[in-house]
């Protein structure tokens, strides 16, 4: 077995710290909130105090923080991760493709290898290790910690030893399921004007041609008006805005995309933002509201 540092036990953090326990892995810990870090170590994780001690007790750091700022600030802050001896580093954060290639060229100065690994999937997935992982990494990497991969996520999705694919497959991905919530909520809240019953319609959704997989699971909930974050709202706007500033780059551009994120930053001054970001079919109810006002 292996061992393995978790840096970032959010919801999904805690997850795959709490699967990797459960399959055998020695694991430690690192986060913000005492809370969670109390949690896994009642699971029996070790929680130590910085990332260089976590870098220290691993064979491989998986790093499952929100930004890029803060991944600089595990790596290269006090007490960072590159402060110890070198250790191979897992990013699962979903950010952008050249922030990604810098870090990895920092983790090899520093004599370790970088999977660019972001994951999808949501908490309970995580945590069943259900979840689906994209992996750009160099073969001896793969292999080095296949069972740690197979054990976080059913699904590995090898991209290409060239860290930065990864992130890019992951931008795509998340910018297509921000436009498909958006789209739906806005179809229930259509169906809502006219009189129909949303929950129902749902479920003919659900079951029919206009289904996806982040409707399905946003939706109800968002009907049941729970709104409790699995998914904050501002984590996808983050990610969306970063899609969209690929596509740029790259001279491409997305009118879905660029209506999605519309939608969501409307959540976000709204003080939606540490909801759920199964909010923005109250987006979509007030611009019905509004247009029908």
């Amino acid at each position: 077995m292996a061992r393995v540092g978790v840096i970032g036990i959010g919801n999904m953090g805690l997850g795959i710290a709490l699967r990797l326990l459960e399959r055998g892995h020695t694991v430690a810990v690192r986060d913000l909130r005492a809370d969670l870090e109390q949690i896994a170590a009642g699971a029996s994780a070790r929680v130590l105090p910085t990332p260089r001690a976590i870098a220290a007790a691993a064979d491989l750091v998986v790093v499952v923080v929100v930004s890029a700022a803060q991944i600089d600030d595990v790596l290269h802050g006090l007490d960072g991760v590159l402060g110890a001896a070198p250790t191979d580093v897992m990013l699962c954060s979903t950010i952008a493709p050249e922030d990604t290639a810098r870090f990895a060229d920092a983790v090899a100065a520093h004599g370790g290898t970088l999977l660019d690994a972001p994951i999808s999937g949501g908490p309970a997935k995580a945590r069943a290790g259900t979840m689906s992982l994209m992996l750009a990494a160099p073969e001896a990497a793969r292999l080095r910690h296949a069972a740690v991969l197979s054990d976080m996520a059913a699904k590995v999705f090898p991209i290409s030893a060239r860290a930065g694919d990864a992130a890019r497959v992951k931008l795509l991905n998340n910018l297509l399921a921000a436009a498909n919530l958006v789209a739906g909520a806005s179809a229930l809240a259509a169906g809502e004007r006219m009189g129909l019953d949303p929950a129902v319609l749902q479920q003919v959704i659900a079951a029919s041609s206009g289904q996806s997989w982040i409707t399905d699971d946003r939706l109800p909930r968002a009907l049941a008006s729970d709104y409790a974050p699995r998914a904050h709202a501002h984590i996808l706007t983050k990610d969306v805005t970063l899609a969209l500033e690929m596509l740029r780059s790259a001279g491409e551009s997305s009118a879905f995309g660029d209506a999605a994120l519309s939608v969501f930053r409307a959540a976000c001054d709204a003080g939606w933002a540490d909801k759920d970001d199964a909010v923005v079919l109250e987006v979509a109810r007030c611009s019905f509201s509004g247009l029908r006002a």
